[in-house]
């Protein structure tokens, strides 16, 4: 099965919908049943999709689908051009983690920028190879998020760095960080989701970033701290926010 080219239809007749999707207030339902149509004609799939949860589409799947229909979705329907569809596919298996994550998908869905990863095979933006661009911490751009209650954690950080961004959509956020416009990206607030991240995180490990490890599943939504970086920034980062990076 290829599993990409699910991907990439799903993609494209989402984008199709939008112009009109972005004036419903089920936006976020309806984009994910356009998904799940798409992946229910390709192959036999396990999804864990933000809106429902698990949805099983076949008795006996051959591979988990983890989506999230429209990641960025105040941005969307405010008119903000960061916003997305994430696709990441693992064989199935009760076991399965993040990690298990072997082919990715992520789609602006405004401008229609494509970042695709396989296991193995690296990185992909519009199909063209992408790697992290490294940079010492104090000329570092990073995407961080965080609370008044988790500042601490990263106060430290924010001091080192020269520039920090957030756009609203970690799924792109991640995907930039690969292409090299970011060298960290953190969010240590505990709330994103393995919905959001599946399929982005393994975009970074293909560009040659590294990602803190994780043994979030992939059968239920689980929420989870987020660290990703450039290889170069991985002993300061792990300094400097008591976390482990693979």
């Amino acid at each position: 099965m290829n599993l990409l080219r699910a991907a990439r239809l799903a993609g494209r007749r989402l984008r199709e919908r939008m112009p009109e999707l972005v004036k419903s207030p089920e936006m976020d339902l309806l984009a994910e049943e356009l998904v799940l149509e798409v992946l229910a004609e390709a192959g036999e799939f396990f999804v864990l999709t933000e809106e429902r949860g698990r949805v099983e589409l076949a008795e006996e799947p051959e591979y988990i689908a983890v989506v999230d229909p429209v990641d960025g979705s105040y941005n969307a329907v405010h008119g903000i051009p960061f916003y997305a569809l994430s696709i990441g596919f693992a064989d199935y298996s009760e076991g399965a983690t993040l990690r298990d994550v072997h082919t990715a998908y992520v789609v602006n869905l405004h401008t229609g920028d494509e970042f695709e990863a396989v296991a193995g095979r690296g990185a992909r933006m519009n199909r063209r190879r992408i790697r992290c661009r490294e940079r010492g911490l104090e000329r570092s751009c990073i995407v961080t998020y965080f609370t008044p209650q988790s500042f601490g954690r990263v106060e430290g950080l924010l001091r080192r760095v020269k520039r920090v961004r957030t756009f609203g959509s970690a799924a792109l956020e991640l995907c930039h960080l690969a292409k090299g416009d970011f060298q960290a990206f953190v969010d240590v607030r505990g709330y994103l989701r393995n919905v959001d991240v599946a399929a982005s995180l393994r975009v970074v490990r293909e560009a040659g970033g590294a990602v803190a490890d994780t043994e979030t599943g992939l059968l239920e939504i689980e929420r989870l701290d987020v660290v990703a970086c450039c290889g170069g920034l991985r002993g300061e980062l792990e300094e400097l926010l008591g976390v482990s990076i693979g």
